[in-house]
């Protein structure tokens, strides 16, 4: 007689829906919180986000009004691709619908009500949805000056904005259709047409038909889920829509290790893992549970990323095109939903604590982030149903990105921490930086990435992205041999990169030779990044050699300007000893005009040169940097 039979756990994403899973999809059932009517279902809201979320509907809807999307602002992208006029305001307009619906949630006031349904009518009279950096005809490519009439691309903002009309529909369309009988038709409406449609009839670059996709596929598709879990009354398109997604979600998968780690960054994870998260939690919602693909792999690894890149409370490594500061888009609530999702109880933990550290956001991109931000402002005792510890490793090494990180204590932001990357020059939001390494001390930055400026049309043409000087290998801290910087492209590499913690030290070497072209002459360019525990101290060892004598140039990025030492230099708290008999030292002050690298960094950062003194066929450098003496 035959024991009880074991399921085996799904390996994909399609694998996952089962016919049981199939059998339970529920059509036009899905609600992310009670209806605006039940008013025993919105009366445990906290009072101080009650309060935040008064002050920030009020601030929305001042932007809202003084800057309505308008005909110049689109014109502005095609004109001198500058796409923040009509982002900004298209911003305004969601920021205000998302605030005011739950405001209305919040005290079902007739005024809240009103401005609903005007703010809902305004953005289903909007042109189009997507943003006109993202218009391009999936058919042909081509870009037109302005969209064309009755046709939107599925593009990031295009499902946002339906993902919100959707969950706002969900939950305060009964109260929306009781003042504007037929609204709620004009925003199905537009929801099948400018999203629904689209997502059943066009292929686009996102699905990763060609190779794996970036952010834009979980991010777009759990949007797509969302609107037609509240608009198809269809069953079978809803599970062809089910399946589509899941085809290209699994195609998203494909594209990670088998260790999580998330090649587009910290500040990407938030729109790559955790709309991942949100998708699949929202297939589980839909068929009562009977959808579960936490299990399939790499999806339980992925919700350790943040923790690892997190640097201090309100800092992070900031690879790719990250910044340095916790991210507007980072969401605590969601990475505790997630953790516990998938058993995590580290990253629980940790969320739970940095959620103890930042209140709930009612800013930045809400929109987009509407989901999230409702689902906390709806749990507001969350940070303390458990353990609250920070949860940042002593050292982790990333196989898949090629990241290693360390610090001289697990959990602490007290003292040295180091990250350094091997990896190429190909990653999604790439920069080119094989070999880079960020430092801080106590949390205060020594070497930077200075990251990415505001996007631009620029930022995203491959003949002008490697212009931008935070983009090249040049302002970043890694070898310039004989002047020569890394070129863009996958080969372009650290080979033979190895990672050891041993305990007393952490230590991640390379050979850089790679990631340059054959014109800067390397035979070799090894590098080794070290954090010395017992000696607190990180040391970044270089040892070259030439095919010819030529000169070696060491760049360091600091946020803080350096000083003469007679050891080397001093940056904030810090002394970074330098060999001075073997290079002389340059320092530059760059002056920051961009809105978002003036957010991280103040005014100015600096970028100094390790310039060898005498051509020659090989050399060495060790750069220590410790606590400078005096400084508790």
């Amino acid at each position: 007689m035959s024991g009880p039979r074991v399921e085996t756990p799904a390996l994909s994403f399609a694998e996952a829906f089962t016919p049981k899973a199939r059998a339970a999809l529920r059509v036009r059932s899905w609600r992310p919180a009670p209806p605006v009517a039940d008013r025993d279902g919105w009366a445990h809201l906290a009072g101080r986000d009650r309060a935040a979320l008064a002050s920030a509907a009020a601030d929305w809807r001042e932007r809202a009004a003084h800057h309505p999307p308008r005909l110049r602002d689109w014109a502005a992208y095609s004109r001198d691709g500058d796409r923040m006029p009509h982002q900004d305001s298209e911003h305004a307009l969601l920021g205000h619908t998302a605030t005011t619906a739950l405001l209305l949630a919040a005290d079902n006031r007739a005024e809240d009500a009103v401005a609903l349904g005007d703010a809902v009518w305004r953005l289903c009279e909007l042109s189009a949805w997507c943003l006109p950096s993202h218009y391009a005809l999936p058919e042909s490519g081509e870009r037109p000056f302005l969209p064309e009439p009755g046709r939107d691309i599925l593009d990031l903002a295009d499902a946002a904005t339906g993902a919100l009309l959707a969950a706002v529909d969900a939950f305060a369309g009964d109260r929306l259709e009781e003042l504007f009988p037929g609204l709620r038709r004009r925003v199905h409406h537009e929801i099948r047409r400018r999203v629904l449609d689209p997502w059943e009839r066009e292929t686009y670059f996102w699905h990763g038909l060609d190779g794996p996709p970036n952010n834009w596929a979980p991010w777009i598709v759990s949007n797509v889920l969302v609107c037609a879990a509240v608009v198809e009354p269809d069953r079978a398109r809803l599970e062809a829509t089910v399946d589509r997604a899941l085809a290209i979600l699994d195609r998203f998968r494909a594209g990670y290790d088998a260790d999580g780690s998330c090649d587009e960054g910290a500040t990407y994870w938030w729109w790559a893992g955790a709309t991942l998260f949100e998708a699949l939690d929202l297939l589980g919602e839909i068929t009562d549970g009977a959808f579960d693909a936490f299990a399939v792999p790499p999806v339980a690894a992925m919700v350790r990323f943040p923790v690892d890149m997190q640097i201090g409370p309100d800092s992070q490594v900031n690879y790719s095109d990250g910044t340095p500061v916790l991210p507007e888009n980072a969401n605590w609530h969601l990475l505790a939903r997630f953790a516990e999702r998938v058993g995590d109880t580290t990253a629980a933990a940790h969320a739970r604590w940095m959620g103890s550290l930042h209140p709930l956001r009612f800013d930045g991109q809400l929109g987009p982030l509407f989901r999230r931000t409702l689902a906390e402002l709806r749990d507001p005792d969350w940070t303390v149903r458990g353990d609250a510890t920070p949860g940042m490793p002593a050292s982790r090494f990333l196989p898949g990105t090629e990241i290693a990180v360390a610090r001289e204590q697990a959990g602490v932001t007290r003292g040295l921490f180091v990250a350094a990357k091997g990896g190429h020059n190909d990653v999604s939001h790439n920069h080119n930086d094989a070999g880079g390494v960020i430092v801080s001390l106590d949390g205060d930055p020594v070497l930077i990435d200075a990251g990415v400026g505001v996007y631009r049309r620029d930022t995203f043409q491959p003949h002008t992205r490697y212009t931008i000087w935070t983009m090249r290998s040049a302002w970043h801290n890694v070898p310039l041999p004989d002047g020569v910087e890394q070129p863009h492209g996958k080969e372009f590499r650290a080979t033979d990169v190895a990672f050891e913690d041993t305990g007393s030290t952490a230590r991640l070497r390379m050979d850089l030779a790679a990631a340059y072209p054959s014109t800067a002459g390397l035979a070799r360019c090894e590098r080794a990044v070290e954090l010395d525990r017992a000696q607190r101290t990180v040391l970044v060892h270089d040892d070259w050699a030439f095919d010819a004598p030529r000169t070696m140039t060491l760049v360091l990025m600091t946020a803080h300007r350096p000083v003469a030492d007679p050891d080397g230099l001093r940056v904030g708290g810090a002394l970074l000893h330098c060999d001075t008999d073997a290079f002389e030292i340059r320092t530059e002050t760059i002056a920051l005009d961009d809105d978002r690298l003036r957010g991280a960094w103040g005014d100015t950062v600096h970028r100094t040169l390790l310039v060898q003194r005498e051509p020659a066929a090989h050399g060495r450098h060790t750069l220590r940097i410790r606590r400078a003496d005096g400084d508790a």
